[in-house]
């Protein structure tokens, strides 16, 4: 069985024996959307001062203390809360449960292949999908999401919210509206990118109102937390319960439950970089203005989607790569998609006039100063 395709191409260029990380700094990894800055200095702080006991020490069975640092920090009773190992090990855990071997599941198109792997490849469920088209910017249009969800009448539906890889987000209201409507199915909402957005426009206080409502909400791309892996699931106590049976003893390491708690208590530090990224994608994005051929999609989110009619995504890559550059090949994310588009991680100021050198360099057939400098 084939795996899901997750980019991550950075370790194949350093080495994945991790004995020699000296070629990090030739390498920009614009390909997986982890933060470009660092973790809350108070996490930092901890981990340096604790290093040698969070090495060796058994973390919380159950992760308890991180649980009431979220239920205290988010507004959810920590009766409607579980941690994992980051949100693949949530969505293993979890999708069993909400559908059976006959049922149908639907996910949007394109959006995060994990969705469509463990449905497809792993639980061998049928998964249809509902189209988000280019010409409307790939966004969400509510009635005729609905429409479609009402004539399937699905066991489960999988919404990435803000979405990977197009960056639309789908308003509050909105989603509250269509999960009300469709009482008998499940509505997983994926919110990996939710706090690039705004702190309250999380579904996640609402799990105790709508019990056909799942949040799973990473906390690697917005906490800088990628390498931890620690992620959490707000649902329905009667699923929580349930859940609990699937999720593995020491799910969440002590290192990574210890960073967790440290940097849901800065959120300070935290919205000022989710300004800065908002600030450097609008930056790049402007760079990358009026290059023959190419369309770009802004987002609300860490990356930013990049079309090309005039050669294949997949040449672009190579080229890219070649000059130590990573980016995403878009195709395994959706059906519609056919060699044209990449999305690309929003990295620091410098790494991203490299980026933006470089591709501009691929598109005109130019010598890449940029990205040799």
């Amino acid at each position: 069985m084939s795996k899901a395709d997750h980019g991550g191409k950075l370790f194949e260029a350093i080495g994945q024996d991790l004995r020699d990380l000296s070629r990090l700094e030739t390498i920009i990894s614009a390909d997986v959307l982890d933060a470009w800055f660092d973790p809350s200095p108070r996490v930092l702080e901890k981990l340096r001062e604790h290093l040698p006991f969070l090495a060796r020490t058994s973390p919380p069975v159950h992760a308890g203390g991180l649980i009431a640092a979220i239920s205290a920090t988010r507004g959810i009773p920590t009766s409607n809360l579980c941690v994992g190992g980051g949100s693949s090990q949530l969505i293993f855990a979890c999708l069993p449960d909400f559908t059976t071997k006959n049922g149908r599941t639907l996910l949007l198109d394109p959006t995060y292949s994990e969705y469509a792997h463990v449905l497809g490849a792993v639980l061998v469920r049928e998964v249809h999908r509902h189209t988000l088209h280019e010409e409307h910017g790939f966004r969400i249009e509510s009635r005729a999401f609905l429409d479609h969800a009402r004539r399937l009448h699905p066991e489960l539906i999988v919404i990435v919210n803000p979405n990977n890889p197009t960056g639309q987000y789908w308003p509050r209201a909105e989603i509250l509206e269509f999960v009300r409507r469709l009482p008998g199915t499940f509505c997983l909402v994926d919110e990996t990118y939710i706090d690039y957005v705004a702190p309250g426009e999380s579904l996640e206080r609402e799990v105790d109102r709508y019990k056909n409502l799942v949040i799973i909400k990473s906390m690697s791309k917005a906490y800088a937390l990628s390498g931890m892996r620690v992620a959490y699931l707000a649902a329905s106590p009667d699923i929580i319960h349930y859940l609990g049976r699937r999720l593995p003893p020491w799910a969440s390491g002590l290192a990574a439950q210890v960073a967790a708690t440290e940097a849901l208590h800065d959120p300070g530090y935290y919205r000022d970089r989710y300004r800065e990224t908002h600030a450097l994608r609008a930056e790049t994005l402007e760079m990358l203005q009026g290059l023959p051929g190419v369309q770009l999609f802004d987002t609300c989110a860490n990356f930013y989607l990049v079309k090309n009619t005039g050669q294949s995504a997949a040449t672009m890559q190579r080229q890219l790569e070649n000059e130590g550059i990573l980016v995403r090949h878009c195709d395994s994310m959706g059906l519609q998609f056919h060699d044209d588009f990449l999305r690309v991680a929003v990295k620091t100021k410098e790494e991203n006039a490299r980026i933006a050198g470089a591709l501009r360099s691929v598109v005109t057939g130019g010598v890449p100063c940029a990205a040799r400098a």
